[in-house]
């Protein structure tokens, strides 16, 4: 069927239709003109119609609707006299019904532009967010990639060029024109020297993990889990299931990120002395849990959740068609909660 056929299907149903209501109020007009005005039954008609047909369908329906006034409820009744004597009331009824059928009309065209008007404004919100969402997705990933770029000019650059001073510093102190007091500088500088070296692997390792390439998911939770409680003296407990493999990159640093960034809340904000992560797989996706023992926070306060770095969470969630869940209360510690489908793992993994 095209689109002139169902048009013109359309308008033989609105007018049938239309002649449908007038001949329901006429018999009920008639059921009930002892007890109610025949005017008000087909006025309802002509409104039903109004409203559902459309302005040129209630016009034939107030035509339809004039004559059965004087045919059926005009005396003399069954005779389409159209006596003047009850011509002021035919014509007060015509008036009456092309009023009511003018502001229906009205209305419903009304409504049907706001009804356009709110498609269309949603139609922008929903490409809008689309756009909005693809674009975060892809800051996300430019952000990943130039932390990695970053992690890795560290730890083959600068480390070295750190590593070439200390071999210097080395061979300074060990030449033997080299006074005992400048030797003590130069091995508390050779100290120094390490130190920033040490500090560097760390940033490094914390901007790209290697051990999430090369390793894995778990490794690299647990390498995360160690570093992390040494460095804010926070006994962490980390448990582990068997998890797919191989897990899709995407889903893998997702997880960790949602990590790394729950950890370093509990660091700023939750003053615990212990916490747990804990991953494994079920048969819906992979669940991971972060939950600490600290003093927590009201649950319900939306910018407590923005501002502790939930947004990031949920937008890399987001993108690997994951939710995240925040349960927590003063004095009741933290939990967040976060889940991946199984069934973007496996897609992923194809």
């Amino acid at each position: 069927m095209n689109d002139r056929q169902y048009g013109r299907m359309l308008n033989l149903a609105r007018y049938g239709g239309t002649v449908l209501a007038i001949l329901v109020g006429v018999r009920i007009a008639l059921w009930l003109q002892a007890v109610l005005d025949a005017s008000v039954v087909l006025l309802i008609a002509i409104l039903a119609a109004a409203w559902f047909a459309g302005f040129w369908p209630a016009v034939l329906g107030s035509a339809l609707a004039t004559l059965a006034i004087d045919y059926y409820f005009t005396a003399p009744i069954y005779n389409l006299s159209l006596d003047f004597a009850h011509l002021p009331r035919i014509i007060a009824f015509t008036l009456i019904a092309a009023f009511v059928v003018l502001i229906t009309a009205r209305r419903r065209r009304a409504e049907r532009a706001l009804k356009q008007a709110h498609d269309e404004l949603d139609l922008k919100v929903r490409e809008r967010t689309a756009e909005l969402e693809e674009l975060a997705g892809r800051l996300i990933h430019a952000q990943e990639q130039e932390r990695s770029r970053i992690g890795r000019e560290l730890h083959d650059h600068i480390s070295q060029m750190l590593g070439v001073l200390t071999i210097g510093l080395d061979q300074l102190r060990a030449d033997e024109r080299t006074p005992d007091s400048v030797g003590d500088t130069l091995e508390r500088l050779r100290e120094e020297s390490a130190a920033i070296t040490d500090e560097i692997h760390g940033l490094s390792h914390r901007l790209h993990s290697s051990a999430l390439d090369y390793l894995g998911l778990v490794p690299a939770l647990q390498r995360l889990v160690q570093e992390f409680s040494v460095r804010h003296n926070i006994a962490i407990e980390f448990a582990h299931g068997a998890l797919p493999a191989p897990l899709p990159p995407e889903v893998a640093l997702c997880l960790f990120r949602v990590t790394e960034e729950s950890l370093t809340n509990i660091a700023k904000h939750s003053e615990a002395t212990s916490a747990r992560v804990d991953v494994n797989a079920g048969a819906d996706g992979i669940h991971l849990t972060i939950e600490d023992s600290g003093r927590g926070f009201d649950g319900t306060s939306v910018e407590r959740r923005d501002g502790l770095g939930f947004v990031s969470m949920r937008e890399r969630l987001r993108i690997v068609n994951g939710t995240v869940r925040v349960d927590s209360a003063p004095l009741r510690g933290t939990r967040v909660s976060v889940w991946v489908p199984a069934t973007l793992s496996r897609a992923s993994s194809a």
